[in-house]
């Protein structure tokens, strides 16, 4: 397992945790996954019950006893939805829950403002066109899904005001004829995904225009992004 989530990484495609999740439920859409300790610190904070179905050293047929000794709730119906806002309809497998709670305390703390957006691909020549604003796409191998992202939400962004001069993208400025001349400023628009740094977003926007953050990765299908821009109480923000 730690071979293969290295690898995913290393690759920057798809989800680690893909192959062990469709050994354990097929094609089902019905089961959940956490695979972080935190979030299953989280549970068991808020009263969920948790019963180990299999540790080191059962065996399967002990493991299937445990699970097939779960008795039916014949009450049960469908589960409340924790930490959703209409932002989040159809998207919400794609942010962790840890996550949802954060960014909605954020939005109702006024600290930003958040709405889902469809992303187009590039239409026309990409904004990098001069070879040395190339490097940061060389990260990623040309039908990366990360690449796709990054060369969706630039033009996204200029459309609303950004200059490239002052976007980060994934954590790389970009090699703009301004920059090369010596001009040097800090970021004002963040493209990003998997979620990584969001805790800085506040502190961000607090000088900052935007964050877009790529949701659901993907080479084929639509992509979809969340704007994350400032708030009224941004600027007096403190965590």
């Amino acid at each position: 397992m730690k071979e293969l989530v290295i690898q995913t990484l290393l690759s920057g495609r798809g989800n680690p945790y893909t192959p062990l999740r469709r050994a354990l439920a097929g094609t089902s859409r019905g089961l959940q996954f956490q695979y972080e300790d935190s979030v299953r610190a989280q549970l068991e904070a808020e009263g969920t019950v948790m019963l180990p179905l299999w540790q080191r050293g059962d065996t399967l047929a002990q493991a299937l006893d445990v699970l097939h000794g779960i008795s039916e709730d014949p009450e049960a119906g469908r589960a409340a939805r924790h930490d959703m806002i209409d932002a989040f309809t159809g998207i919400d497998r794609h942010i962790p829950r840890p996550v949802r709670a954060d960014l909605i305390k954020w939005q109702q703390q006024g600290v930003i403002t958040i709405s889902k957006v469809a992303l187009p691909d590039a239409d026309g020549p990409p904004p990098l066109d001069e070879p040395n604003m190339q490097w940061p796409l060389r990260r990623w191998n040309p039908d990366s899904p990360l690449r796709r992202a990054a060369l969706a939400g630039l033009p996204y962004l200029q459309s609303q005001g950004a200059e490239l001069d002052d976007i980060d993208l994934s954590g790389s400025r970009l090699c703009t004829p301004r920059r090369m001349a010596g001009h040097r400023s800090e970021p004002l628009w963040w493209i990003n995904w998997k979620w990584q740094g969001y805790h800085g977003i506040p502190d961000c926007l607090r000088g900052g225009k935007a964050w877009l953050e790529v949701v659901g990765l993907t080479r084929t299908r639509p992509l979809t992004a969340l704007l994350i821009q400032p708030g009224p109480t941004t600027s007096s923000f403190r965590d």
